[in-house]
């Protein structure tokens, strides 16, 4: 039987947007992920085998996904999902403008969709295709580090999966997968409750992603001015 639980976490007074945040250094994705210099996760999920932590980054003009999933029970089948809004027009379902990168433990499998029509597609319409042993595609690349006591993955991607279009913020939410019990753990909660597994086919219930650039950078500091 699956088991659906939902989880979320976000600082105090961004509720409403998720903030990328500027880094020294890109995450090492050969490593175990040091998260001494990025602060605490901007998004927690707490799964039956403890919690599981992500962060935004962002290092020169790329942006990094970077997740600690704890997790004793290795299986293929363990995947975290990071849904993206490109455009920020917060349809009601899957459209061209929608992607989803299921990035499992066993990275081979993982799979890249687009959304279409209201649902999603994988490249070529082949329902087995899986993005194999390159771990990278237009824009994007990932890596996995795997231990006794769970996992970490590691997406990069360039900037124009931030641009937003039309002056809207791009969308972005989370999904985790554990084989052990088999349950889906997803960011942001749907109001008044509600489970995880149809959060990615409702961009509309993405949260805005808030990207610093010099033009807002400059907005702020003359708020803060005066």
């Amino acid at each position: 039987m699956l088991a659906v639980i939902q989880a979320t976490s976000l600082p105090a007074g961004e509720a409403d947007t998720l903030g990328v945040r500027d880094v020294p250094a890109a995450p090492d994705a050969a490593a175990p992920l040091d998260s001494l210099d990025w602060g605490a996760p901007q998004v927690t999920l707490a799964t039956r085998q403890g919690r599981a932590s992500i962060w935004v980054l962002r290092a020169g003009d790329t942006v990094f996904v970077a997740a600690s999933i704890p997790d004793r029970t290795a299986s293929w089948t363990d995947a975290l999902t990071v849904c993206l809004d490109v455009s920020g027009d917060r349809a009601s379902t899957p459209a061209h403008d929608d992607f989803q990168f299921t990035l499992r433990r066993v990275l081979d499998s993982s799979v890249v969709y687009r959304g279409r029509a209201g649902r999603w597609e994988p490249p070529l319409n082949d329902p087995d295709w899986r993005v194999g042993p390159a771990h990278e595609g237009g824009g994007w690349q990932a890596s996995v580090l795997n231990d006794r006591s769970g996992w970490s993955v590691v997406l990069r991607l360039d900037p124009a999966w931030f641009a937003g279009e039309g002056g809207r913020r791009p969308g972005i939410a989370f999904l985790a997968h554990d084989d052990d019990p088999n349950a889906w753990y997803g960011w942001p909660a749907a109001e008044g409750g509600g489970g995880a597994a149809m959060l990615d086919r409702a961009p509309e219930r993405w949260v805005p992603v808030r990207v610093k650039t010099e033009r807002t950078e400059k907005t702020e500091r003359t708020e803060r001015a005066e």
